[in-house]
């Protein structure tokens, strides 16, 4: 059986307080910024598949209703049998969870959260698609969106700044413009 001889006694190492505390502190900043990171961008990823199938939907809600009058884009729609149709601003705010009106005035802007946009509907410019890459732009000859024929296209885009929840934190604009453009071929 071994013994601890009198003279060699070992000493145990000095303490070292705080330093749990450091670490911690330094591994939940990163892991905060990069848990917070992940929020952000799947919440901008959101907002834009969201603006994206708005845009589409109402652009295809428009090429469906050419023959409603040329208000048709900001102003509902009553036929002589009392119905009433929305009209194509509403119908893609609908689209994009129905978010308040903060301005009147058309354009309109609208806000869901921390996003701004505005809606514009339009008929597309022929000659722009033929650029390389194709160009979607209004008509230069300002043929009203439901003035337009079958081959040609109706246009919707919402214009809006997204804005970021945590942008000091992370390191990144506190906005981020965003312009998605929605198509559809005309069946009137």
């Amino acid at each position: 059986m071994l013994r601890p001889t009198l003279g060699h006694r070992s000493r145990p190492a000095p303490a070292r307080r705080g330093m749990t505390t450091v670490e911690t502190a330094l591994v939940l900043t990163v892991f905060c910024m990069l848990l917070f990171g992940i929020f952000e961008y799947t919440r901008f990823l959101f907002v834009l598949q969201m603006t994206n199938n708005a845009a589409r939907d109402g652009a295809r809600y428009a090429a469906v209703n050419v023959s409603m009058p040329s208000t048709f884009d900001t102003t509902d729609y009553t036929d002589s049998a009392g119905n009433v149709y929305t009209n194509v601003t509403s119908y893609t705010n609908a689209r994009m969870g129905a978010g308040t009106v903060s301005l009147t005035p058309p354009p309109a802007v609208y806000q869901i959260g921390g996003y701004q946009y505005s809606v514009t509907v339009y008929a597309v410019d022929p000659t722009g698609l033929a650029l390389s890459p194709p160009v979607i732009r209004a008509d230069p000859n300002a043929t009203s969106w439901n003035n337009t024929s079958f081959p040609n296209l109706i246009a919707v885009t919402l214009t809006g700044t997204y804005t970021s929840i945590a942008p000091s934190l992370l390191f990144m604009p506190s906005t981020v413009p965003l312009t998605v453009t929605g198509t559809a071929s005309c069946e009137g």
